[in-house]
């Protein structure tokens, strides 16, 4: 049997009603809910009867585990699952679908990217999804399409959008992930001998991860808790951090209020973290006013206090944290216990360059859009080939990366005429003084980029991506590129800010580009063998734990990020920070710059309200 602390077994031996469980970070709340649901299990005459959900298949099939490893052979049927699981079990239950008519990802990006671009939306993987992210949000709010103003794109353009995509699911019989959401919700809503027998099968329900539901899973739940509303949620306002999918940490903090005969109770002993590491991560989130205060204390392990690094910029930040991972691993640290967190999967980048130059093995958390894979990166990788060739005096012939780069910025090079050059075998460069149908002006604009051509050939590769982008006027087609796909050009200019970041300790371009293939094939190697340290976002590090933390890019605009700008999303980024803290079991490292591309930026603020903690 578990050993549980006192607040552990009051949360474990309750039964009826309403109760919400504050479950602060390493507290032991499986340990809670696994105890809970034997304790149901054992005195119910029916264990069938006992729903426990939590938000990822991982979450769910180890919350099983742990459940049969206390519970008597054979283990009692409880069941185990996440919403959509649950969800699609009662669609299937009424409508008869299969898992085959789940549409795959691949499919839904399709649809709706062959949709956008029938309108003038040419958008790369990175807008796209951002627009599927946003379809998604506004289906779990239950919002009206039609009253819906979109951020993403213009709103009569996600409309149609999303409309689209919505018939052809229509047309192919098929069900994404929001319609099991959804539909389930609007089954209990129609209420009846429906919702009557589904409250039948589920007269005990647990929540875990309380604080990531949205207002479609919680609006369900409590139709199909009522009227007994034997609901026992598990959750840390703290610790939410996902309001772009719709979770908000205000239904847990108005849960009480929903249900006013909740018994409450607080997991406040961290056994996770060293006590250092819980004050400052206590200090910090303290700020935020839209909370529970739990006062998380130890279990007198003291620790050591957190080390604050500054660097220079990005690849100095990169190669001092790689320094220090490199002698603890030399005095025996295992990798596989440090984990490097950002905010940004942009910031990446400056890891995976340095630890593949330090040869400190590696791999991602995220599936990292890897930089080097963009098409500026592209872009810009071929005007440096195509200006070398020049420089080498290479035989001219037909090119690809002369097609790739001739009208970027636009430079009204017919297109027929680009078009006849592979038939021809002839370079851009070789054809177009014979060519009668060209322009005056044309032919000066293919002569002045020959020019310029030759000229970048002679720069070190960080000051010809400078002279690409500004002299040759790269950064206006950067922005034409935007405005035509109606997108904030900011996005787009951070990417092309990172390559020359990237640039800075290449100065052959040769280099730089077999440099970048390398770290685009590391970077996406997932058959890797042996201990190696973790590069991942906060947002995923949510759930895990190591001995030895690194925080990276602790500077304003970056976190808080430069999107956050209301008390709200402040609080979030807070919370955010507050995660990344208290992975953290034993050492702690806290970085920032004082450089980011080349312009001075400030420390974040929420490194002050840490240090308040000495």
């Amino acid at each position: 049997m578990i050993e549980l602390n006192e607040n552990q077994k009051v949360a474990a031996g309750h039964v009826d009603g309403p109760m919400m469980v504050l479950a602060g970070p390493g507290s032991g709340k499986t340990a809670v809910i696994t105890a809970r649901a034997l304790n149901l299990a054992t005195t119910l005459a029916d264990p069938r009867k006992i729903l426990v959900i939590t938000f990822s298949k991982a979450a769910a099939s180890e919350m099983e585990k742990r459940f049969r490893t206390i519970a008597p052979k054979p283990a009692p049927p409880v069941a185990f699952g996440t919403f959509h699981s649950m969800f699609f079990r009662i669609l299937r239950n009424r409508n008869g679908y299969s898992l085959d008519k789940i549409i795959s990802d691949a499919e839904r990006k399709s649809v709706i990217r062959s949709s956008l671009k029938g309108m003038k939306y040419d958008l790369d993987d990175e807008h796209l999804l951002q627009v599927i992210g946003e379809m998604s949000l506004m289906r779990n709010e239950l919002l009206d399409i039609e009253a819906y103003n979109a951020l993403t794109i213009g709103a009569d353009h996600f409309r149609a959008a999303f409309n689209s995509y919505e018939a052809y699911k229509k047309e192919k019989s098929l069900i994404d992930f929001d319609d099991m959401l959804v539909g389930a919700y609007n089954i209990f809503a129609n209420g009846g001998d429906e919702l009557n027998y589904w409250r039948n099968c589920y007269k005990y329900i647990m929540i875990d991860e309380f604080q990531d539901i949205n207002n479609v899973q919680y609006k369900a739940v409590k139709l199909l808790a009522a009227p007994s509303n034997n609901l026992f949620v598990v959750g840390d306002d703290d610790q939410s951090i996902y309001r772009f999918r719709g979770s908000r940490p205000e239904f847990l903090l108005n849960f009480p209020k929903d249900f006013p005969e909740t018994q409450q109770i607080t997991l406040s002993v961290n056994y996770r973290s060293t006590d250092s590491v819980i004050r400052h991560a206590n200090c910090l989130i303290a700020h935020n006013k839209l909370r529970y205060s739990k006062g998380i204390v130890g279990t007198t392990v003291k620790g050591p206090d957190p080390v604050f690094i500054t660097s220079t910029d990005q690849n100095h930040e990169a190669v001092r944290i790689g320094e220090i991972i490199r002698k603890l691993w030399k005095n025996g640290a295992n990798l596989d216990e440090i984990a490097i967190c950002f905010r940004q999967n942009i910031q990446a980048r400056a890891f995976i360059d340095a630890f593949i130059n330090m040869n400190i093995p590696f791999k991602s958390r995220d599936e990292i859009p890897t930089l080097y894979e963009h098409w500026i990166a592209e872009d810009m990788f071929a005007y440096l080939r195509v200006a070398r060739k020049f420089s080498l005096q290479q035989k001219l012939g037909f090119d690809p990366d002369e097609l790739r780069i001739v009208n970027k910025p636009f430079r009204y090079i017919p297109k027929v005429f680009l078009l006849s050059l592979k038939q021809s075998d002839k370079s851009v460069f070789a054809a177009y003084r014979k060519d009668q149908k060209l322009h005056l002006a044309t032919k000066t604009a293919i002569e002045d980029l020959h020019f310029d051509l030759l000229r970048l050939a002679k720069f070190k590769t960080v000051d010809a991506l400078r002279y690409l982008r500004r002299g040759m006027g790269y950064d206006e087609h950067i922005a034409h590129t935007a405005a035509y796909r109606k997108l904030q050009p900011s996005g787009l200019m951070e990417i092309a800010d990172e390559l020359v970041e990237a640039a800075k300790v290449h100065d052959d371009p040769f280099g730089f580009i077999a440099h970048a293939k390398a770290a685009t094939e590391a970077a996406k190697k997932k058959d890797i063998t042996g201990p190696c340290c973790i590069l991942t976002t906060l947002h995923s590090a949510k759930g895990l734990e190591f001995e030895r933390v690194f925080i990276a890019g602790l500077n304003e605009e970056v976190l808080p990020s430069h999107h956050s700008k209301t008390g709200a999303e402040i609080e979030e980024e807070r919370r955010l920070l507050y995660v990344g803290i208290t992975r953290a079991k034993h050492e702690l490292y806290l970085s920032d710059v004082e450089v980011r591309y080349d312009k001075p930026v400030k420390k974040s603020r929420f490194l002050d309200e840490i240090r308040r903690s000495k």
